[in-house]
């Protein structure tokens, strides 16, 4: 498996084991990693997450939040451990841990709401159509190669014989 596959099954299984903020937090990190790979310096910013996200986070699972809202959203939570401020589209992001109800994506008044393990599953879909529509790319074939992935013999010459992830 290549390395964003396996980091999209990770994704959907945090969610599926109530690892929600992990889950969250990777998911709302997944425009930046798939625009650092067709990037030819494997590097990203906001106007290459905003360009992934309108490019392919479009349709009726994300039409009631705007790339400027996905972007706040991956900045409060990585770096603040909130969902960023959100000054866009929406002004508060609710998301629901499995309880029997579903929400996918839903606006009420100014709140954004979707259930966890939608959110992740749709984003993680997305993610997995660009990458099948892009895989061939010379650009992102070099930078996949620099993703984080595991090593199932190590990494010589710094460590033999046992999985390490680099």
């Amino acid at each position: 498996m290549n390395p964003l596959g396996e980091l999209l099954t990770q994704v959907r299984t945090a969610a599926s084991l109530d690892l929600h903020l992990v889950a969250l937090g990777m998911a709302v990190a997944l425009p930046d990693i798939c625009a650092a790979l067709i990037d030819p310096e494997g590097r990203t910013g906001p106007k290459q997450f905003k360009e992934w996200c309108s490019n392919n986070l479009n349709g009726k699972e994300f039409s009631f939040v705007t790339p400027d809202d996905i972007y706040s959203m991956r900045c409060g939570v990585l770096h603040q451990g909130r969902y960023g401020d959100l000054k866009h589209n929406v002004a508060r992001v609710i998301f629901t841990p499995p309880s029997g109800v579903t929400f996918t994506n839903c606006k009420i008044n100014d709140a954004y709401i979707y259930s966890v393990s939608e959110f992740c599953n749709n984003i993680c879909d997305c993610a997995e159509n660009w990458y099948k529509l892009n895989e061939e790319s010379p650009i992102i074939k070099s930078n996949i190669k620099r993703m984080m992935q595991y090593y199932k013999n190590g990494l010589p010459p710094y460590i033999e014989g046992l999985t390490v992830i680099a």
